[in-house]
């Protein structure tokens, strides 16, 4: 059990809205009792994708106490509230899928695609197309550590640019190259890319891979650590450092490695390397603090509509501390 501090804005919260919320409140990691947009709660109940679930709602498969109407962006209680999906009753459910993925090249990171593509999809099970997501993304050409979750709230943490976990990479380049390499030493200070400085990463020469290759000649292994993840930001990195790039390879996300899993295979994460991850990013009570911080801001700002105040200001007086 987390005691989470909120700081009020200074501006007055407009006229009939809560006029002093408590400053603190009792707040458990994943607290199924929060108040939460429809899409979210719909989302968390494991029902289908993001867009699928777009497309029952405006089907008119979607009822809240019997109400077709209810809009998606709208607030819903989760426990209290009869939600359905074609007069199923719905009910939050707790991530069940931690995963990790080595990707072979060739293959799109996605789980469906419009177009007749290849997609990591192929590698995984059916019954996970509807609700488990890829954390972050491969490129094609990219092979590599790639984690696949259903649970929303590890993933948000993991692609935050504000959370800055650490992932490595190994990069075959032609050319020898020396720890000392003023291209490195760029990367370790930051790359200007689009008109914006990359953090510093952590980069050098991996040890004994210095080779000849018949076709390219000389040839040799760098290993980068990056803690963004802008788009192709690594292969913009060494072409911008002048670096001849052969061949990416993600080798771990935090403190999940490959290991020894084969090309195109997937494991199960182990319970020591979720709690891991979630460490990396800010620990598990984070999504939920931000998230009735943000419910708070939208309190103040009027931005709630009359039902979702009534949730939200029910939810604070449950949970002040006496």
């Amino acid at each position: 059990m987390v005691r989470v501090k909120f700081y009020r804005r200074p501006h007055s919260p407009p006229p009939g809205r809560l006029n002093s919320p408590p400053t603190s409140c009792i707040l458990r990691p994943m607290d199924t009792r929060l108040p939460r947009r429809l899409d979210k709660f719909l989302a968390d109940a494991r029902v289908a994708s993001r867009s699928r679930i777009e497309a029952l709602w405006r089907g008119g498969h979607v009822t809240v106490n019997g109400d077709p109407e209810h809009l998606l962006y709208h607030l819903v209680d989760p426990l209290r509230d009869d939600i359905r999906i074609d007069q199923e009753r719905l009910h939050l459910r707790p991530p069940e899928i931690y995963a990790l993925l080595h990707k072979p090249a060739g293959l799109l990171t996605a789980m469906r695609d419009p177009r007749p593509r290849q997609l990591i999809a192929s590698l995984l099970p059916d019954a996970w197309l509807a609700t488990v997501g890829p954390v972050g993304r491969l490129d094609r050409a990219t092979t590599g550590a790639l984690i696949l979750t259903d649970d929303g709230d590890l993933s948000y943490l993991l692609t935050h640019p504000d959370h800055h976990v650490w992932k490595r990479y190994l990069l075959t380049v032609r050319g020898h190259v020396a720890d000392d390499d003023p291209r490195l030493a760029a990367m370790r200070q930051g790359v200007v890319l689009k008109g914006e400085p990359t953090l510093p990463a952590r980069c050098g020469v991996v040890p004994e891979s210095h080779r000849e290759h018949v076709r390219y000649g000389p040839m040799c292994e760098l290993w980068v650590e990056i803690r963004e993840g802008r788009n192709r930001q690594v292969r913009k990195m060494a072409s911008k450092t002048g670096f001849k790039l052969r061949h990416l390879h993600r080798a771990r996300v935090g403190p999940v490695s490959l290991g020894d899993l084969e090309v195109g295979h997937h494991r199960p994460l182990t319970p020591e390397e979720v709690d891991a991850l979630y460490e990396d990013a800010g620990g598990r009570a984070l999504p939920a603090e931000r998230a009735l911080a943000a419910l708070l801001r939208r309190l103040e700002e009027g931005h709630l509509e009359p039902r979702g105040v009534q949730l939200v200001e029910r939810y604070l007086a449950e949970d002040a501390p006496t």
